[in-house]
């Protein structure tokens, strides 16, 4: 199933909204975005996961919040490497070839924590960290992530971003056109996810 990496950070709202072990589902809206923004010592390229695959799928998911920290179950989420788009063909190509698609189709996120660090006065900005386990190509890496997330209604907006060293995964880019184009081995992934969220208690209400 095609589900959307930026779903993983809905839990940052839960810690602030919900008690602890709450079963909530979650929707991504098609206005959602993820790009990945690479480079070669030539130029600059923009990938980006197709919207129409954000917007597939609603996850249940269970949250527990300890220690002002809050943890989820069954929350390994998948993003189809060929998902992605490029108005750039060699670039994406080189892109699928990096990542080895067709061995490794999937990207696999999961989440370890979140953890608040500070809420506007009016009560509809947050902002936070999220530890989670990233895998590529079968290599697992953690990382700490800042997010912004604002609030109108049952709508939110998450927005964050994170430069990653693709080595982290194994993965060394090879020069092409006899060593003339070198593709730059750091990558900033970029979202902006906007999703609807409910109770489970509100979710079965006529």
């Amino acid at each position: 199933m095609k589900k959307n990496i930026g779903i993983l950070f809905l839990c940052f709202f839960l810690s602030q909204s919900f008690f602890a072990q709450n079963l909530v589902s979650a929707e991504i809206q098609s206005s959602s975005t993820l790009k990945i923004n690479a480079s070669t010592n030539l130029l600059k390229f923009e990938l980006r996961q197709n919207d129409k695959e954000l917007s597939k799928g609603k996850l249940k998911i269970e949250t527990t919040t300890f220690h002002n920290k809050t943890y989820l179950t069954q929350n390994q989420l998948s993003v189809m490497v060929k998902s992605f788009t490029s108005n750039n063909f060699i670039a994406l190509r080189e892109f699928f070839k990096l990542l080895k698609s067709d061995s490794y189709p999937v990207l696999q996120v999961q989440i370890n924590f979140v953890e608040p660090l500070l809420i506007s006065e009016k009560g509809q900005k947050y902002i936070g960290n999220a530890l989670i386990s990233m895998t590529i190509t079968g290599v697992t890496k953690q990382y700490s992530i800042p997010i912004t997330l604002k609030s109108n209604g049952n709508i939110f907006i998450l927005d964050g971003n994170k430069k990653l060293n693709i080595r982290d995964f194994g993965l060394y880019p090879k020069p092409k056109m006899m060593g003339l184009v070198i593709i730059n081995e750091w990558i900033d992934i970029d979202f902006h996810i906007v999703y609807k969220i409910k109770s489970e208690e509100d979710s079965v209400k006529p």
